[in-house]
């Protein structure tokens, strides 16, 4: 492994500023935004770039004895002591939480529901009752009760075995407009809770707001940068945000470098997906998780990664990561959700923000895009789309054998007419752009090219096509769009499959 050292700021500074590299060269010029504290002082530093070098060999997940008593597609232990873990199958496990006392653990389904491993359970949300475009997204423990509260996309919080304190609700109409709650952070000894926001903005139900990084971030802009974990330091009560591409900005806790490359655009197809706050025992700092299973260590203790063990399963994306608080170590979640031999086309999207639901889906983000499932290139261009680009392909297996599939407007294809596809195929880059992409069930290739269903389309309502589809890349383990209210969305074809 070669590590480049991290350009550390004292620790009694308290925000530092969000550092961005250019990678393309040797000498690469650096981009800072001040970042001002809620007092009104402003810190700059300057973050040098940490590049992981994966071995072929590394450790193993391991529990705090040795190895893993039963390895898991979901669920990997290192230096903790593993007890369990979900089945590879939808819903998604979308994050992570250890006890206080060890050795015991919660996983998160994106339905809400929360499977208990060595800890006792105190219920789930109630089956169904997550309106359609919603998820569940993060799970923090109560350090008073031993119970928890989870935070859905829609700002709903609640508590099983912890008071309830508050929640922000978040209106639905597109993540642009209103910043979706991405993760839940719990303060030290059970005081209340912090809600973090896909624009950095943060809610504070009990305990003080020691500042956020809405505004800071390019998150409605042409380049989507989105918050995506928040961690709280246990000797300062202050708290640390990671964004998707790899920034790590610090609010009244001490900074320990961070993984940002770029300001905004692509982070090598692996974003950034949680954080995690070192025990005071193991000497503090934190880790950061990215969607490939690499846990890259800040003052923190390194006890290895599925990235380093090579155990990701494939089409699997690291969702979430939790310290065990006993060992210091720490255990990262799996989203493994195949389905009949299709896998999560997004998994490798930056930055991913869910919007309309129309004729399709619509995402913005940055990064590759991969096929569904095998199948066959049948289109690439198309001037009717915006950008011109309008990708099709015929799938060959599974229960959507024989239909079409497009992804269209702003992407760069990476395939041609004829050319063989699996779900590891990557058919499309996506650029950072205010357009984004779409993406769906596509009619028969045509001249001109178009959605399956477009006559039900009326520019402002959600199809049925388009709200299958989202509920397939759901299942798949996807954040799912976002249906719009207007107008009926009309049938599906007869026979055509559901999920």
């Amino acid at each position: 492994m070669s590590l480049l050292k991290v350009k550390k700021a004292p620790r009694e500074d308290r925000n530092e500023a969000i550092c961005t590299h250019d990678c393309g060269s040797d000498a690469p010029p650096t981009r800072c935004l001040r970042v001002r504290s809620p007092g009104g002082r402003t810190y700059t530093t300057v973050l040098t770039l940490v590049l992981l070098a994966l071995t072929t060999g590394g450790l193993s997940p391991s529990t705090a004895g040795g190895a893993s008593p039963a390895p898991s597609p979901t669920v990997a232990a290192f230096n903790a002591t593993f007890a369990g873990a979900p089945p590879a199958q939808s819903p998604a496990a979308v994050a992570i939480a250890a006890t206080a006392n060890g050795p015991g653990y919660y996983v998160l389904r994106s339905n809400g529901v929360v499977d208990a491993y060595g800890a006792p359970n105190y219920g789930s949300l109630a089956p169904d009752s997550l309106a359609n475009g919603v998820t569940a997204m993060g799970i923090a423990l109560d350090a008073k009760t031993g119970g928890y509260w989870i935070v859905t996309s829609s700002g709903i919080v609640r508590g099983f075995n912890a008071p309830y304190l508050g929640e922000h609700h978040i209106h639905q109409g597109g993540w642009g407009q209103f910043p979706a709650a991405v993760a839940i952070a719990a303060a030290p000894g059970g005081a209340g809770y912090y809600v973090l926001r896909a624009n950095g903005g943060v809610n504070s139900f009990g305990v003080p707001f020691r500042g956020s990084l809405a505004g800071h971030l390019h998150y409605a802009a042409t380049a989507p940068v989105v918050a995506v974990g928040i961690a709280v330091d246990s000797a300062t009560g202050g708290y640390w945000i990671a964004t998707s591409i790899g920034g790590v900005t610090n609010f009244d806790a001490p900074f320990d470098g961070s993984a940002l490359t770029q300001g905004h655009g692509s982070y090598f197809g692996k974003p950034v997906s949680a954080i995690a706050a070192a025990t005071t025992a193991d000497g503090g700092g934190y880790y950061l998780e990215r969607a490939n299973g690499a846990v890259i260590n800040f003052s923190a203790t390194p006890y290895g990664s599925l990235a380093i063990s090579r155990s990701m399963p494939v089409g699997g994306t690291a969702s979430g990561i939790a310290v065990d608080q006993v060992t210091g170590g720490y255990y990262e979640a799996v989203d493994a959700t195949p389905l009949d031999g299709y896998l999560n086309p997004m998994r490798g999207l930056t930055s991913l923000v869910p919007q309309e639901i129309d004729q399709g889906v619509d995402y913005c983000g940055s990064g590759p895009i991969y096929a569904l499932g095998n199948g066959v290139v049948k289109n690439v261009y198309s001037n009717q789309w915006p950008s011109g680009v309008f990708i099709s392909y015929q799938l060959s297996d599974g229960p959507a054998k024989g239909h079409y599939v497009y992804v269209a407007e702003n992407v760069t294809p990476e395939v041609r007419v004829g050319e063989a596809l699996t779900p590891s195929s990557e058919i499309g880059v996506l650029n950072d752009a205010k357009t984004c992409l779409e993406t769906g069930w596509a009619d028969p290739p045509a001249t001109p090219e178009r959605a399956a269903g477009h006559v039900e389309y009326n520019g402002k309502n959600s199809t049925a096509y388009g709200l299958n589809f989202s509920a397939l890349l759901q299942k798949l383990g996807a954040r799912p769009g976002l249906p719009q209210p207007d107008g009926p969305p009309g049938p599906l074809a007869s026979g055509w499959p559901t999920w």
